[in-house]
Parts: C-alpha cells; sequence; structure tokens
C-alpha cells in the first residue's frame, strides 16, 4: 500500500473527560499519511464495559451492542469516504476525512472568502492574548481588498479556494499595485496574509498546490526619517499657540525620549510606572505588537511631561497620559513639521525612530541596551530603527585616533 492511501481508524473512550455517572465520550483517531486528528463519536459509555484493546464495548448489555452497532456504522462510512475523496482528490488530511465522515460542507468545497472569515473570527478573539488589533485590522482590509478584487476580474462574491492558484495571486499583486496604490513593501504584506489564508487552507486538505510556492515576499529595506538633534530642538522649544498642537508636540516628545510606539504610549498605565530604590523613574511594560517585555529609565524631559499630564489618581491599571487617536496625531503632526520648518513626513513613529538613533546611539548608548529599551526581540529589529550615521562613525574614529596616538607615543 502506498503511502498516499496509509489510513488507520482507532476508536477509544477519552478518560481525562469521565462524566459523574462514570461514563466517558467515546472518540475516534484518523491516522492519514502520518498526521493525525481526533473527533468526538458524541456518545458516551460506561468505563468499566469498554475494551481498549479492540477498541469496542465488550459484553452483551443492551448499551454495549447498540455501542458497537454505531461504531461499526462509523467505520463504514470513514472507509466510504475515505476511497470517494481518493478518486476525487491528489492528496487527502485526516482533517478533511474527518469533516466528510461528519458532513460538515469542507469536504464539498471550501470557499476563500469563507475560509478567511473564520480565521479573521478567531484572530479577533486572540486580541489581546495573542495578537493586536492593529493585525486583525490589517486581515480584515485585506480581505476587503480580495472581496473587491474578486468582483473585479470574475464578477463574483467569493471563489472556491481550491481554485486559488498562481495566476489569481500574481493578478492581485497588480490591483493591489495598480487599483489600490499601495507600495511594494505594503502589498507584500498583504500577499503575506493572503499566504496565511492558503496555508490555513492546505493544512486542512482544502487547497492541494501551494499557489505561493517559489514567490518570495521579502520587504525591501526602507529608510525611514528621524529627527536630527536640531529639529528635535527646534520643535522642543517651539511655542505653540494653540493648545492642541501644544499637547501632541508634548506626547511626541516622549516618545522621543522613551522610544514607545504610539498604541504603547496609549496603553502606559500607572502599574507600569516603578520608581526603583536610587529614585530614577522606570517605564516597565509589554509591547503591545509583541509582547515582548520593554524596560525603559526615563530621561529627565520624559519625566517632566510625565509630571505635566500624567493623571495619577486613576487607577492603578487605567492609562496615565491623554493621548488622542493616532490619526489626528499624525495630521497635526504634519502641522508642527510646517511650522518648524522640518522638511520630514512627521509621524508618531519618527519619534520611535529618533529615540533609537539621535537620542540613544548618537550619544553612546550600546545597540544592546537600545535593543532592550525598544522591546525588540533580536539585535536586527533594533538596526531598522537605530542608524549608524556618518557623524557616529566619525566621533567614534576620532576616538579610535586618540587611543592609538596614545600608546604609540607611550612605545616611543
Amino acid at each position: 500500500m502506498s503511502s498516499r492511501n496509509s489510513f488507520n481508524l482507532f476508536f477509544y473512550i477519552n478518560r481525562s473527560k469521565q462524566k459523574r455517572n462514570g461514563e466517558c465520550p467515546v472518540m475516534l483517531r484518523i491516522t492519514l499519511n502520518g498526521r493525525s486528528v481526533a473527533v468526538s463519536l458524541k456518545r458516551s459509555i460506561p468505563s468499566e464495559i469498554w475494551e481498549p484493546t479492540a477498541g469496542i464495548a465488550k459484553g452483551k448489555s443492551p448499551a454495549a451492542m447498540s455501542m458497537n452497532k454505531y461504531i461499526d456504522a462509523v467505520r463504514v462510512r470513514a472507509y466510504e469516504k475515505h476511497n470517494e475523496l481518493l478518486t476525487s482528490r491528489d492528496e487527502l488530511s485526516p482533517e478533511l476525512l474527518r469533516d466528510a465522515i461528519l458532513n460538515i460542507n469542507s469536504a464539498k468545497g471550501k470557499t476563500l472568502v469563507e475560509v478567511w472569515e473564520e480565521h479573521n473570527i478567531q484572530l479577533k478573539q486572540l486580541i489581546g492574548r495573542e495578537t493586536s488589533y492593529a493585525n486583525f485590522q490589517k486581515y480584515s482590509t485585506c480581505l476587503r481588498y480580495m472581496k473587491e478584487f474578486l468582483w473585479a476580474y470574475i464578477k463574483a462574491e467569493d471563489i472556491l479556494i481550491k481554485l486559488v492558484d498562481r495566476n489569481m495571486v500574481t493578478k492581485f499583486e497588480h490591483f493591489l499595485k495598480v487599483e489600490k496604490g499601495c507600495n511594494y513593501n505594503t502589498t507584500v504584506k498583504y500577499l503575506q496574509n493572503f499566504k496565511k489564508i492558503t496555508k490555513r487552507a492546505q493544512h486542512n486538505g482544502w487547497l492541494i498546490q501551494d499557489p505561493f510556492a517559489t514567490l518570495k515576499l521579502t520587504l525591501k529595506e526602507v529608510d525611514r526619517p528621524y529627527l536630527t538633534e536640531g529639529e528635535l530642538l527646534s520643535i522642543m522649544e517651539k511655542t505653540f499657540p494653540i493648545e492642541r498642537l501644544a499637547h501632541v508636540r508634548d506626547m511626541f516628545v516622549f516618545s522621543c525620549y522613551t522610544g514607545l510606539a504610539y498604541v504603547d504610549v496609549h496603553k502606559l498605565k500607572r502599574s507600569e510606572l516603578e520608581r526603583s530604590p536610587n529614585g530614577k523613574l522606570w517605564i516597565r511594560t509589554r509591547r503591545q505588537k509583541t509582547g515582548v517585555r520593554a524596560h525603559i529609565p526615563l530621561l529627565d524631559v520624559a519625566e517632566q511631561i510625565l509630571d505635566k499630564y500624567a493623571q495619577m489618581d486613576v487607577p492603578i491599571d487605567a492609562p496615565v497620559l491623554p493621548i488622542i487617536s493616532n490619526q489626528k496625531m499624525n495630521a497635526y503632526l504634519k502641522e508642527i513639521a510646517d511650522v518648524c520648518g522640518i522638511d520630514k513626513c512627521l509621524s508618531f513613529h519618527v519619534a520611535r525612530h529618533t529615540f533609537a538613533t539621535t537620542v540613544t546611539l548618537m550619544n553612546g548608548v550600546p545597540i544592546e541596551s537600545v535593543s532592550k529599551m525598544l522591546g525588540h526581540k533580536n539585535i536586527k529589529s533594533t538596526q531598522h530603527y537605530a542608524r549608524v550615521v556618518d557623524q557616529k562613525v566619525g566621533e567614534d574614529m576620532e576616538r579610535l585616533a586618540l587611543k592609538l596616538e596614545s600608546k604609540l607615543a607611550k612605545v616611543s
């Protein structure tokens, strides 16, 4: 028998779920091509009349005979569905066979939008645990674009997932760039979302061929802007007659001196502020995006802004800074850039890059320390934020030259 037909059924009871009356749920383990999946038969039986080796009920009691008759029926149906699916598909999965046995619609053909929506529902339930609302939003937006694409190209609201192929991926990529105006990196990120859905379909046996096979979804390195020391000082020293601009400036500067992303400033709680034995105030938080801990000793500028705005009388798990929406924040930051004569596309995220480059690295803070404060998992991520600019290279080489001169002078 070929590995393609490697197939086994095993009936057992789940003793860990034993009920008060002593009955245990009857389960079926389907093993197909080395992979297994368990399914409940929605029946239970007293544990003392179960024969684990044979996978049947023992004895001639009505309960035992009824259970064995049902198990035989499930076994016959399983082999029938296995044979049916072999004639219509090149590859099978235990999940697909399970759904066929239970008469779930997935064996008849899942659709792309259906699979995507199921994924998004599960993702939404994990917000705050394993993912963020922003990540959920990206998948939701990509699904909306996919629906627009399907209607524009095939005049349909959905398509069978098994019909998704490389040609469709290529056309969707073109649609994102041309019709939605997405740049290269944004397009790649949406394609990565799409690939996650097709991988889900492959894992469940709804899609055989990988439409992304041999396609590399690699992001291009982007030279993200950051403020120089002079530009940062010009914003800090500027007097804004409009209160909203002064407030936005202060929140932005707070991020420049802490490295916190917008979402982490927005959720900053009183419980995440901690004063060390030497009197230094620290932020000890967990990044919303990655869940990685970030420990940041506050510089005087950041602590002064915290003293000015922090609502210390709020509950310990309530946000302490009054920060407006990210969308409004970025719109007002562009006004601030114009007023200060800064010819850069200013957004709140520029503050994080400014902290990494101008505030810390340019002042001699080791990149390992910068990485820990930013809450990065590895130094490579930090290198996207902290740029070693020519000025820093020049200063480092000047210090090296002085050391070498001193050593040579001692030798001579």
